[in-house]
């Protein structure tokens, strides 16, 4: 990738077609959970956010998550940065001109925050050092950086995922943290599924540095090896169970799981369909196929190849009632 900025700029699509399209985060008695109103609670929980707030989201993109915050907690007051302009027309519904910035930080806001966050953007970033030192810049003394970045662990797409030039273990987060000058508060794993959660404050001393720990970086080179292994025979799995399929067949998912099957069959014409329970991607098509809702499954289809994080794709599957009543055959990644 020839110029990063370049791209995002111009050619990013996640997630821009409107202001209300989002990812779910999960399904809860059948209700989707989306993921921007489980970044808030998350984030509500984490940092103490009273009184009058300056908060720059940083690599912000559309901001969902900090538009829907600061109707929750008046005291905010939202500052946007990004690389890329393609974003001002969601910006300029809910903070002023004056509170974002194309390219660059601007040089007033050097110290000025008492939160900085990100959300799933350091993975994109090229330069992560350099990016968490201009973050501990902006900081105040006293303020918070908080991240959330994909764990490559528990979500093995990261590790193929072509934009996402730099993949975190806690190991790597705790280094980067304690690089940029600021001292670590938590790493949760468990908070946001397939990610880590990250909370650092400025201090007002510099901390001493992280020191690795030898036994903890052979156990990260340990799990990216079971990865590597896993990409290296995941598309041979799918075309071994695409000859076992004996009618017409569907893929279970429109995202970069799902897309990975489907061009990892020999013979995509037998798929019918991508299911989803996104309603914001239902009567879409993904890779020249319908998106269709779980209930809305042909009856002719027989099997499916479920494009989903495999931690989780067992249970999620599980959990889709209309699917219970019928009898499907599954593969699963």
């Amino acid at each position: 990738m020839a110029d990063v900025d370049v791209y995002y700029d111009t050619e990013y699509d996640i997630l821009v077609d409107s202001e209300e399209e989002d990812q779910i985060y999960e399904v809860v008695a059948g209700n989707p959970l989306y993921r921007t109103e489980h970044q808030v609670r998350t984030l509500q929980r984490k940092l103490p956010l009273e009184g009058h707030v300056a908060l720059l989201d940083y690599g912000c993109a559309k901001s969902s998550t900090i538009r829907m915050l600061a109707t929750l907690s008046p005291g905010i007051v939202p500052h946007l940065y990004d690389v890329s302009s393609r974003y001002i027309p969601f910006w300029e519904k809910f903070t002023h001109p004056a509170h974002w910035a194309v390219n660059s930080p601007k040089p007033e806001w050097d110290s000025y925050f008492d939160v900085v966050t990100s959300f799933f953007s350091l993975e994109h970033i090229p330069t992560p050092a350099r990016t968490m030192r201009e973050i501990a810049r902006l900081l105040k003394p006293g303020g918070h950086f908080y991240a959330i970045v994909p764990n490559v662990a528990t979500n093995v797409a990261d590790l193929v995922v072509v934009d996402h030039c730099n993949h975190f273990s806690a190991t790597s987060l705790t280094r980067l943290v304690s690089d940029a000058g600021l001292e670590l508060l938590e790493i949760d794993a468990n908070a946001h599924r397939g990610a880590f959660v990250v909370v650092a404050m400025k201090p007002r001393a510099l901390p001493a540095p992280a020191a690795l720990d030898p036994a903890k970086v052979g156990h990260v080179r340990a799990e990216l090896a079971g990865i590597a292994a896993f990409w290296d025979k995941a598309a041979s799995r799918v075309r071994d169970y695409e000859a076992s399929i004996g009618g017409d067949a569907a893929i279970y998912g429109a995202g970069f799981y799902g897309a990975f099957i489907a061009t990892s069959l020999s013979n995509p014409s037998i798929i019918s369909c991508h299911i989803d329970q996104n309603p914001y991607l239902q009567g879409q098509t993904f890779d020249g196929k319908p998106v269709i809702a779980p209930d809305d499954l042909p009856t002719d289809v027989s099997s499916i190849l479920v494009g989903l994080n495999p931690a989780h794709a067992r249970k999620i599957i599980s959990e889709v009632a209309v699917l219970r009543e019928r009898d499907l055959d599954y593969f699963f990644l």
